[in-house]
């Protein structure tokens, strides 16, 4: 059986008196340094939030400039494709023009060529004819 005598109020005593220097040298600054974390935690989670909408936005953004640069491309790419084939028909224009020109000089040259070629053979075929007349008949044709 338990006795109730003034040694349980000194254990009463003692226990409040442990549980106040507990309080103040122990829990108090363990309930400080948690709350200090949850504070921390979240700040961080602020940040987190922050940096991820951020984040969005710079993904965003660059997409958007990406799609402008590709767009940007695709239209610097078919406007140098447009010159080249502008180009190209120019060129082909051109040489096809140089071509026709030098194409009638050269007929022209081969023409004249030929009849320059006609006129000195044709006294000499005339000679051959008679020539050739004389060795068939067997007598000279004046």
């Amino acid at each position: 059986m338990i006795e109730l005598n003034w040694t349980l109020y000194v254990q009463i005593i003692n226990f409040l008196l442990l549980v106040f220097l507990l309080n103040q040298v122990l829990f108090r600054p363990i309930r400080g340094a948690i709350s200090d974390r949850r504070a921390r935690i979240s700040g961080y989670e602020g940040d987190i939030a922050t940096l991820t909408e951020n984040q969005q936005q710079v993904k965003s953004t660059i997409q958007a400039e990406l799609t402008a640069a590709r767009k940007s491309g695709f239209e610097k790419r078919e406007m140098i494709k447009k010159e080249g084939a502008d180009a190209e028909g120019s060129l082909l224009e051109r040489v096809k023009r140089e071509t026709d020109t030098e194409w009638e000089q050269t007929e022209k040259k081969i023409k004249e060529d030929m009849a320059k070629a006609r006129e000195t053979l044709k006294p000499q075929a005339q000679s051959f004819a008679m020539e050739l007349a004389a060795k068939i008949l067997g007598r000279a044709i004046a």
